[in-house]
């Protein structure tokens, strides 16, 4: 007994007893990160499986068992397959490299491109599905963050667009707007914070914007001083707004108007107006916009337009044989792709901003209504 209680006492005891913890401890933490692991490498084959497409592509199937490096040849076919727009193809081709790939760090690439394929091909759930399931297993993944980013704004759920934009601007920058949402009566922006990168800033006004003319239960007079806000604050924003206040508030779409120092971009907004609706009291200063209107012929004071389409215009009411109209045309202020309808983001490069506004000129058919 006194050998035993002697043991207790010796320094040696408790050290030993440390370091036993010390190594229990260690291992079931070992055992843990292991098991968690697991489950996520089993979560990607399982998401991958629920995709899988019935009879793949033999071919692929065998040049992934015979080939040694067979991933990087497979990826450059399907992005092929995807660019040409070949979608099914492509996701095959996914699908079955996913099926053959055992490392889950591996997998991961080969997710990302099978998640913007199904989010380019329109298959906004699984897109989202995926780009979740790659976020548990590498949180930072800033490509996977901004593709869930897009999905969550092409779905129409902007406040989860927002929130996943705070955690790709934290990732890239170190920055973060903590108080995007308070109470009922302060959860749109009362503040436009700088953010350190323009775009990540751009994207947050934008999602702002989308959601705050989106809630239904806002009355328009509660969403008024933020769009006042936005309108100052964010100047390519402001034919969204614009076109906003077009259909639900009016007089306010006027307001707006005459205090911008440009409408180039703005003309097709301004054209489809008919002479009994125009407050030609409010625009009498506002030479720019009465340009729109000498070009319509709904002002005749014989002044020149300064826009040189518009110009043209004018001038065809002088002239009994020609009858003239005009066609709008929109390019990306980044890619220059031109488009027949307007949108904020660019459905060629994805690139945010107001779009360049083309007039082109024609000549219209006796019977056409300009």
């Amino acid at each position: 007994m006194k050998d035993i209680a002697f043991i207790y006492r010796d320094p040696l005891f408790g050290i030993t007893i440390l370091i036993a913890i010390i190594a229990i401890v260690a291992l079931a933490d070992y055992s843990r990160n292991r098991n968690r692991s697991k489950k996520r490498s089993q979560s990607l084959i399982n998401l991958a499986k629920s995709y899988e497409y019935s009879g793949l592509n033999d071919g692929v199937m065998e040049f992934l068992s015979l080939a040694n490096n067979p991933i990087p040849t497979l990826m450059f076919l399907a992005q092929t397959y995807a660019k040409s727009g070949d979608n099914e193809q492509a996701i095959k081709i996914y699908l079955s490299m996913l099926e053959k790939t055992p490392e889950s760090k591996d997998k991961i690439p080969i997710l990302e491109a099978l998640g913007a394929t199904y989010f380019n091909a329109g298959f906004l759930q699984r897109a989202k599905n995926i780009f979740i399931e790659i976020l548990k297993s590498y949180p930072r993944n800033s490509n996977a963050l901004s593709y869930l980013m897009r999905t969550y704004e092409s779905m129409g759920e902007y406040k989860k667009a927002l929130e996943v934009l705070d955690c790709l601007d934290e990732v890239e920058f170190g920055s973060s707007d903590k108080d995007h949402f308070g109470d009922k009566n302060s959860q749109y922006l009362t503040s436009l914070e700088i953010s350190e990168n323009k775009v990540i800033l751009d994207s947050k006004n934008y999602l702002y914007l989308m959601m705050l003319i989106n809630d239904n239960f806002l009355s328009l007079a509660q969403k008024q001083y933020q769009i006042d806000l936005l309108f100052a604050k964010a100047p390519s924003l402001q034919k969204m707004i614009l076109s906003y206040m077009k259909t639900y508030n009016l007089p306010m779409f006027w307001n707006y108007i005459i205090r911008l120092d440009c409408v180039d971009n703005f003309v097709d907004l301004l054209w489809s107006f008919s002479k009994d609706d125009i407050p030609m009291n409010i625009l009498k200063d506002s030479q720019q916009v009465l340009d729109v209107y000498r070009a319509k012929g709904y002002v005749d004071d014989k002044k020149q337009c300064e826009i040189f389409e518009l110009e043209l215009l004018r001038l065809s009411h002088y002239n009994t044989h020609l009858k003239a109209g005009i066609d709008f045309e929109y390019r990306c202020h980044s890619c220059k792709s031109i488009f027949p309808f307007d949108s904020y983001r660019c459905p060629s490069c994805s690139e945010l901003g107001m779009m360049d506004l083309i007039l082109k000129p024609r000549k219209m058919k006796n019977n056409e209504i300009s």
